[in-house]
């Protein structure tokens, strides 16, 4: 079993600031091969120069990845899994977002196939905060729960971008 993280528009997301390492290496340690994807340009550049940077990583995802997105990670995943063909394990979206909310991004699609997106993974777990800063708040929340069912967890945490996710990490437990 492997897990991908895609990190929000952050320009420093991967230097440890963050819960993505964290959660990588909590991952790692019970034999979850996880990457944390390096995209320093996200929401910097256009969607599918992102998308083509993703596809020369080379990363194989199958039935056996768990994929993890924060905030316009989220959107990556979205695009991502309109164009799989085996559906993933499992979908983590945290301060996850498909409407405007008042800030430009460069990752935000128009319009998603949700269907599609609900047909390409097996699980979806939604993470969206009542005191979100950015926007990515409980409305937005209930909009992915809306399209895409699974488990939607409110909370009063900000952006979640906590060195330490407790929750997150006791969800994914299941896996190992």
């Amino acid at each position: 079993m492997k897990a991908i993280i895609f990190h929000g528009s952050a320009p420093h997301a991967t230097t440890g600031k963050f819960w993505y390492q964290n959660v990588a290496n909590e991952l790692n340690s019970h034999g979850i091969f996880t990457l944390v994807a390096d995209l320093p340009k996200l929401d910097q550049e256009p969607l599918k120069d992102t998308l083509f940077k993703i596809k020369a990583m080379n990363l194989v995802i199958d039935e056996n990845t768990i994929l993890i997105g924060h905030s316009a990670g989220t959107n990556i995943i979205f695009a991502l899994l309109e164009h799989l063909t085996t559906p993933v394990k499992a979908v983590y979206l945290i301060a996850g977002y498909s409407q405007p909310n008042g800030m430009s991004h460069t990752t935000l699609k128009r319009s998603y196939d949700w269907s599609v997106i609900k047909n390409n993974s097996n699980e979806f777990y939604m993470f969206n905060s009542f005191n979100d800063p950015f926007n990515c708040n409980e409305k937005q929340g209930k909009i992915l729960f809306d399209h895409l069912g699974g488990t939607l967890i409110l909370k009063n945490d900000g952006h979640f971008t906590q060195k330490h996710q407790p929750l997150l990490t006791s969800l994914l437990k299941q896996y190992y």
